[in-house]
């Protein structure tokens, strides 16, 4: 049996239907007041409980041999002291893998992000300390979150760029990344760490130009300078931590270029979706 934490989500939505689609027996953690009728629709089994109630985990767990995670919410409670509850759980119900879904580039700079990414970097750290077999799993940029508005609107034609924007990321496909957790929770031999990006590198102003073709149209780029981010980050912290995040993690990715690419992706034959892929789809979704 294996437990997907998140089921209800982008990602662990995708996750289910993989696993379903392999002929895995499936069970979702459901919040008590989540409607989890499309999970049951797919014949999956749900469990009651939440992260944040320690008490509710070990029902949920009994009979569950791995558990793959993918839940995140930015904030203390959920990406924290939930995952911590959720492992201590795993332990104690003697679950024999546990794959969880962190961050490319994952570290203590990215960690002063917000609280989303500074419970990824507790979380893997907790993971590296305890016996259970683990594969922590860390995507670059998906897709369908940084290439889309209000970031990059192809039907405004707009898009906005954090610095220079000159620095090289592989943006993902949550499908691809579904695809790798689903893979290694059943894998024979996971690897501990999987980090990963998509097949093509890009930088914010090449995704602009691959907009702009794609659409027939000139953008108008607005270049938020970093000195301004930085000044602003701390302030949203406290009162829009959504926005503090994004913006948070906007400066991370500009000062850092990516030093994966997709071969974790490749070598257990998931062809990726190249971004200018996703941008074209995009584009024509808008025309």
């Amino acid at each position: 049996m294996i437990l997907v934490v998140g089921a209800t989500g982008q990602l662990g939505g995708r996750v289910v239907q993989r696993l379903v689609e392999g002929g895995h027996d499936v069970c979702g953690l459901v919040r008590p007041t989540t409607d989890a009728t499309a999970l049951v629709e797919q014949g999956v089994q749900e469990a009651r409980g939440d992260l944040c109630d320690a008490a509710s985990l070990a029902p949920a767990l009994d009979g569950v041999d791995t558990v793959v995670t993918t839940a995140a919410a930015n904030n203390a409670a959920v990406d924290t002291i939930g995952n911590r509850n959720l492992i201590q759980a795993a332990q104690k119900a003697g679950v024999e893998r546990f794959v969880y879904v962190s961050a490319a580039g994952i570290g203590e700079e990215m960690a002063r992000s917000g609280p989303l990414m500074a419970g990824k970097w507790e979380t893997e750290m907790l993971l590296r300390s305890t016996a259970l077999r683990y594969v922590i799993v860390r995507p670059d940029m998906f897709q369908e979150a940084w290439l889309v508005p209000p970031l990059f609107d192809a039907g405004a034609g707009t898009a906005m760029v954090a610095g220079r924007g000159q620095t090289p990321h592989r943006y993902v496909a949550v499908d691809d990344v579904a695809a790798l957790c689903a893979y290694h929770a059943t894998a024979s031999d996971p690897p501990r760490v999987a980090e990963f990006g998509g097949p093509e590198e890009l930088t914010q102003m090449e995704v602009v130009a691959a907009f702009e073709a794609a659409t027939g149209t000139r953008f108008t780029v607005r270049h938020i300078p970093t000195l301004l981010i930085t000044l602003a980050h701390p302030v949203l912290t406290r009162v829009r931590p959504d926005m503090a995040l994004g913006m948070g993690l906007q400066l991370f990715f500009d000062r850092h270029a990516s030093t994966w690419d997709d071969t974790p992706l490749r070598d257990v034959g998931i062809d990726g979706r190249p971004a200018t892929e996703f941008i074209a789809a995009t584009a024509a979704a808008v025309a």
